[in-house]
């Protein structure tokens, strides 16, 4: 149990509760945590000369970055946020790090106050795997999108072909600097679920390498997560192809998942990867001037000319539909179903178990006002309990608890 005000740092005790295999189940104390708390984990690293010449700053004010940015006349908010972690942290240089989960390990985030400032967490290295890892109900909140951040700072990054069976459910992301949640070298067989990502520029890398073949076996699922970018940066974020994932050589399913204000090239699919969407609700607020039929042609296209001839990618679409909203994705009556398709995707879900896919059957919804509605009330940390907790009532139970907003 992480707690505060002794002798260890938060960030610390998570360190070491993280590291190594053996079996961890990490929660935080519920009377420590109950109020907003934030756990930044770069702060194990402010003991450094090195990232106290960086800040031009002390220990004290390293780890305490708002005293920092009052000393050094940076108005709290934004600009603070911007100028010590996007400014002077912005070096490849610095020993800042995210630390390595190790294998058989659960980060629990359930009933608490804590959220993760800047960065997050490794699964596995590139070189060591780590398996059985679960990281649910956490709150990750970014210091504002950074091109090609000296420090790297992904969320969750999952890497190493032996790290296997990761589970990240129930997690908010909030402006993140990087990535959400990354996959690469190899790993695989990793679920998304029920999470809210919130103006994430780009959420998810799957391979960072065209040449690098062991992303052959990248294995992931993404379902029932809310992929939103709000109103105010649509204008900034609809020019940019995001990731969800771009994908090199291995295979994704996604199916019943939300996405509001993406205005083009969703994912990315490269080198023989394959894509399989099913079910999946796309819509984007009218007021931003974009016609159903340039969404669909946009949205889901093969956006990347470089493939080999012998080695090009696939992606299939069933049951997705497109629709104009309002601002809290109340969808208008005309919708179009995104048909583009190329190449052979295989029967992706045929590598789940029987128990799996029986779930799924039962559970998929159709794309559609319902299925946006479930998704919005129930994605994220704080958001109603889903289908696949023992603790939840069904769909048309969370339904009649009233609309939440996307947004």
């Amino acid at each position: 149990m992480i707690t505060k005000n002794g002798s260890t740092s938060v960030e610390q005790q998570i360190l070491d509760a993280i590291t190594g295999d053996e079996h961890n189940w990490i929660v935080f104390d519920k009377f420590d945590f109950a109020d907003e708390s934030e756990v930044a984990m770069y702060r194990n690293f402010c003991d450094r000369t090195e990232v106290q010449t960086a800040i031009g700053g002390t220990e004290a004010q390293c780890i305490d970055y708002h005293q920092w940015c009052v000393d050094k006349g940076f108005s709290e908010g934004a600009a603070c946020l911007a100028e010590f972690f996007n400014n002077r942290l912005n070096d490849q240089s610095l020993p800042i790090r995210n630390p390595v989960i190790g294998a058989n390990k659960t980060i629990d985030g359930r009933l608490t106050g804590a959220y993760f400032r800047f960065s997050g967490f490794t699964v596995g290295t590139d070189s060591g795997g780590s398996e059985n890892v679960i990281l649910t109900h956490l709150d990750f909140r970014g210091a504002g999108h950074t091109e090609d951040h000296g420090l790297d700072p992904d969320m969750i990054r999952s890497t190493g072909s032996a790290t296997q069976d990761v589970w990240i459910h129930k997690n908010t992301f909030d402006l993140t600097g990087d990535s959400a949640f990354d996959v690469k070298q190899g790993a695989h067989h990793i679920t998304m679920s029920f999470n809210r990502l919130m103006d994430v520029k780009r959420a998810s890398l799957h391979g960072s390498s065209d040449t690098r073949e062991i992303n052959a076996q990248i294995r992931t699922t993404m379902h029932h997560n809310a992929f939103v970018t709000r109103d105010n940066h649509y204008d900034t974020f609809r020019t940019t192809a995001r990731r969800v994932p771009l994908i090199r050589r291995g295979r994704t399913h996604a199916f019943n998942n939300l996405f509001m204000n993406y205005r083009k090239d969703v994912f990315s699919a490269r080198v023989g990867a394959q894509v399989l969407w099913q079910n999946n609700a796309l819509m984007v607020n009218q007021d931003h001037g974009v016609s159903l039929d340039t969404l669909r042609n946009d949205l889901a296209r093969d956006n990347y000319t470089s493939d080999d001839t012998d080695n090009q990618s696939s992606f299939r679409a069933e049951d997705t539909f497109v629709w104009l909203s309002d601002s809290a994705c109340n969808l208008s009556d005309d919708s179009m179903e995104i048909t583009n398709a190329w190449g052979t995707v295989a029967d992706l879900p045929a590598d789940y178990s029987q128990a799996s896919r029986d779930t799924i059957s039962t559970q998929m919804a159709e794309a559609g006002q319902n299925l946006v509605d479930y998704i919005s009330a129930t994605a994220g940390k704080y958001g109603e309990e889903p289908f696949n907790s023992p603790l939840a009532n069904d769909m048309h139970y969370v339904l009649g608890l009233g609309k939440v907003t996307c947004q």
